[in-house]
């Protein structure tokens, strides 16, 4: 049998172990074989059950692999029934050899059993005997970051802003420059970031994790009540602490790509500045996690109220638990910013978890390149990838005061949760759905992303916020008397109060006139309108005297035409 591609982080993961025991075992489709095996590994320092479908390729004379699922060989999730006390499920899984653990969530269980290519199977038939107790139960699985490491001479940001540099095509990029000039910050609003950790000593990263409100710090007592005693930055769900300090690397470029700080001189960029991290630490030292544990912080940061959530995570096993939180939060109006894995696959036949769960507030991101074309290692999907955004080399903060280029699609995901949180921002009553479809609809499309994901394109930060500020034209969002939609047009930013629309007035040539730069936009125009009473308004009589990148217009000064000017931003169809 053929192995598949070292890309693939489930395989070093299993390379650096050694296989205990295996079979290969018939399926009824002819030609295809699942192999288990128990493989000792450092990843987890467990016991792993790894089963694969292989699949027999004559014409090219040799096996392919189609699927791969990595469990714990000796740890379940048991959901119990409501009003279950934790000492009766004790004494009855003690008395079938299988020990309680922890709490995950509520109703939600991890429990040890005995390892072997056969105890998920004696497992779940155990439960069965406990139906009065137990709702349902399910291995725990193994996941993984997906991102790694690369060549790290490539110091700058293409994906913020492509000249062309080492290669790439100009403008492959989100457009952050240009994003910036319109919105820098979104000062109150909180993203959960499920990985590694924070390495919240690193220069560029300091002051970027959540403060929690309801702790005191250093206290010894859990002031909220959730379970955590002083999480006051977030969790640490591997070690069950509240250190969640990243001991990987991968968690820090994640949210560095989001968030790291801006005009410091230091380092890189951020895409979004004033947003804080509820740091979730689900990934350990070997940049792989347990379900139970990606469970345990979703419902915790769902419990927080967070709006956003950014899982750079891949190659998880189906968890029916993880689904029933993921449906918890959809009707929460979370939006879940996946990425799409880094195998070069096509998701649509062989699913990638999470972000293969088909729930509507999922963002599925696949990488592409400097070239403006789908990188080679990310996975696609017409159905399960909904677009594209840069995750090829991506320059961000990693352990100590380092720095690193990553590959994958976890680094292209953090983009797309940093535009959402830009849209959350402007439109606060905007729930995932809303979020989502603005960012779907305003992609850059291109032939290379065409048949490779729902919407044929790839992230553009500056057409995602213009959609959004589209739907709702006459929200101002930093309250300075102007509409977002105003500002988009005229250039000034939407989060300053300070840098607003510069409209002239005066009278010239016998007419009375209005006047305003304005920033050359193809979905929104600019138009004069004139009042006797300031309550109904019209274009019709206004004079035009617009030219080159100024809108102006007038009425004649003796007020026949009305006393009233102004001047209004219309949103394209």
């Amino acid at each position: 049998m053929e192995n598949p591609s070292s890309q693939d982080a489930s395989e070093r993961a299993l390379a650096r172990g050694h296989v205990v025991q295996e079979r290969l075992l018939p399926t009824p489709t002819a030609g295809r074989w699942q192999r288990e095996r128990l493989v000792r590994s450092d990843i987890q320092e467990r016991l792993l059950l790894v089963r694969e479908d292989w699949q027999d390729d004559a014409a090219a004379g040799r096996w392919l692999i189609r699927g791969r699922s990595i469990h714990l060989a000796d740890q379940m999730i048991v959901r119990v029934r409501e009003g279950v006390r934790r000492d009766r499920l004790q004494a009855e899984l003690g008395a079938a050899g299988m020990s309680l653990l922890k709490a995950v969530a509520k109703d939600l269980y991890t429990v040890r059993i005995a390892g072997g290519l056969d105890s998920h199977e004696r497992a779940l038939a155990a439960f069965n005997e406990m139906r009065d107790l137990v709702r349902e139960a399910e291995p725990d699985g193994v996941g993984f970051g997906a991102g790694m490491p690369d060549d790290s001479s490539f110091s700058v940001q293409w994906g913020h802003h492509n000249t062309g540099q080492s290669g790439g095509a100009v403008d492959a990029d989100v457009d952050a420059p240009e994003f910036w000039d319109l919105l820098e910050a979104t000062p109150g609003l909180v993203v959960a970031v499920l990985d590694s950790g924070l390495n919240m000593t690193h220069p560029d990263l300091l002051g970027l994790a959540w403060a929690h409100a309801g702790e005191t710090a250093g206290d010894g007592i859990d002031n909220d009540g959730n379970g955590r005693v002083d999480d006051v930055n977030g969790w640490d769900f591997v070690n069950g602490d509240n250190n969640p300090t990243d001991d990987h690397g991968h968690g820090s470029n994640v949210t560095g790509i989001i968030a790291a700080t801006r005009n410091n001189s230091t380092g890189v960029a951020g895409m979004i500045g004033g947003v804080k991290v509820v740091v979730c630490k689900i990934l350990n030292a070997s940049n792989s996690g347990l379900t139970s544990n990606l469970i345990a912080a979703t419902t915790y940061a769902r419990l927080l109220g967070v709006p956003v959530m950014n899982l750079s995570l891949q190659n998880y096993p189906f968890s029916s638990s993880l689904n029933t939180e993921f449906t918890a939060c959809q009707t929460a109006g979370i939006l879940l910013s996946i990425c799409a894995g880094n195998q070069g696959v096509d998701n649509d036949v062989t699913p990638n978890y999470p972000s293969c769960y088909t729930h509507d507030n999922i963002i599925a991101v696949g990488n592409h390149d400097r070239s403006d074309a789908r990188y080679s290692g990310s996975n696609y999907g017409d159905v399960s990838v909904d677009l594209f955004a840069p995750g090829t080399s991506i320059l961000s903060p990693v352990l100590g005061t380092a720095y690193t280029n990553y590959t994958g699609t976890s680094q292209a995901t953090p983009y797309v949760t940093a535009v959402a949180l830009a849209i959350k921002h402007l439109n606060p009553s905007w729930q995932a759905a809303e979020i989502k479809n603005s960012i779907l609809a305003s992609v850059v499309t291109r032939p290379a992303y065409g048949g490779v994901c729902l919407t044929g394109g790839r992230l553009n930060a500056v057409t995602a916020l213009s959609h959004a500020v589209r739907q709702l034209p006459l929200r101002d969002s930093d309250e300075d008397g102007y509409s977002n939609l105003m500002e988009y047009a005229v250039g000034t930013r939407l989060d300053s109060a300070h840098v607003r629309p510069q409209i002239s007035l005066g009278m010239a040539g016998g007419y009375f006139r209005a006047a305003v730069s304005f920033t050359s936009r193809p979905d929104v125009s600019l138009e004069v309108q004139r009042s006797e009473d300031l309550g109904n308004w019209q274009s019709s009589g206004v004079t035009g005297f617009s030219s080159g990148s100024v809108t102006e217009g007038g009425i004649p000064e003796d007020g026949s035409l009305g006393s009233y000017l102004r001047i209004r931003a219309v949103a394209a169809p």
